[in-house]
């Protein structure tokens, strides 16, 4: 575990600098590291091209779930998403042969062709039965530890005023997340909390002829406060008047005891639905984590 940088007189001492954003704010007048998606989609011959892109990120993350895509208008991705409305988001480990490839699939201007002739990547047909015997859906990156696989949502629309040229303009793509694909060992880290894949991060251009990454450690966790929650005594009062028919036990009151108060009514109304539909008249302890547990592993 890494610890905070050491105060010194010097730094408690010392003044922001006000910096006027720029192009590409994020990288040309700030730090911000940031994931990237090497994203795939078909171009108008049928030929799978891949596009490494760091802005995109989760946008809809309740109910209806999508990425947001922020892409050059110009780029190889927005035209094909444009025209296909079909990508995966392909994510890959930090490995640093790869990266060399990943800054060259990144330079503009190139025909997808061009980019691919020496990539050392491996495609493959989605394992989805529907997007893997579409041909218009592009091939994955089997390479990829976690894939999601997306259409372009035609109701979303942001046209902001811009005064550059239209090539050099973004492009704003809400992407419809079809489904998720994790390989076997990612989907046991996923499941046991404790191991995280070592993803690479991008720092992007500094510099104007330099892009940089970086590798992060093994991540740790601090605990979520209970004391902030509800005492169980307040929730076993607030939950026992929901539903005559239905009791909530102390010691699954002590369970929910590390909810923040705004989702707790949810929360209680989820386990009170649960209980109808299993003809449960008790719930306890032992049925508020078959619950979590039956909506993990959905």
């Amino acid at each position: 575990m890494s610890s905070l940088p050491a105060k010194t007189a010097a730094s408690e001492q010392e003044s922001f600098v006000q910096l006027r954003p720029k192009d590409n704010f994020y990288q040309s007048v700030s730090f911000f590291p940031m994931p990237f998606a090497m994203i795939t989609t078909i171009n108008e011959r049928g030929t799978t091209s891949i596009g490494p892109h760091s802005l995109v990120f989760p946008f809809d993350i309740s109910e209806s779930h999508s990425m947001m895509l922020v892409s050059r208008a110009s780029s190889n991705t927005a035209t094909n998403l444009r025209r296909t409305g079909k990508c995966a988001l392909n994510f890959i480990e930090f490995n640093r042969d790869w990266l060399k490839t990943v800054v060259d699939l990144g330079y503009p201007g190139q025909t997808p062709e061009g980019k691919m002739a020496d990539c050392p990547f491996e495609l493959e047909r989605s394992p989805h039965p529907t997007l893997g015997s579409d041909p218009d859906y592009p091939l994955i990156m089997k390479d990829a530890f976690q894939v999601y696989e997306c259409i372009v949502d035609g109701t979303f629309e942001y046209h902001p005023h811009r005064e550059a040229a239209p090539p050099l303009i973004e492009g704003f793509f809400a992407l419809r997340i079809q489904n998720v694909l994790l390989k076997e060992r990612f989907k046991e880290k996923l499941d046991s909390r404790r191991e995280f894949p070592d993803m690479p991060l991008s720092y992007g251009f500094r510099g104007g002829s330099e892009f940089w990454f970086a590798q992060h450690e093994q991540p740790f966790f601090i605990p979520v406060p209970k004391e902030k929650g509800q005492k169980h005594g307040q929730i076993y009062y607030m939950a026992n008047k929901v539903d005559p028919d239905i009791r909530f036990s102390e010691d699954a009151c002590i369970e929910l005891t590390g909810v923040p108060q705004v989702f707790l009514d949810v929360i209680i109304d989820g386990l009170l639905a649960e209980a109808r539909a299993h003809s449960v008249h008790m719930i306890d302890a032992a049925f508020v984590k078959e619950v979590e547990a039956r909506r993990a592993r959905n």
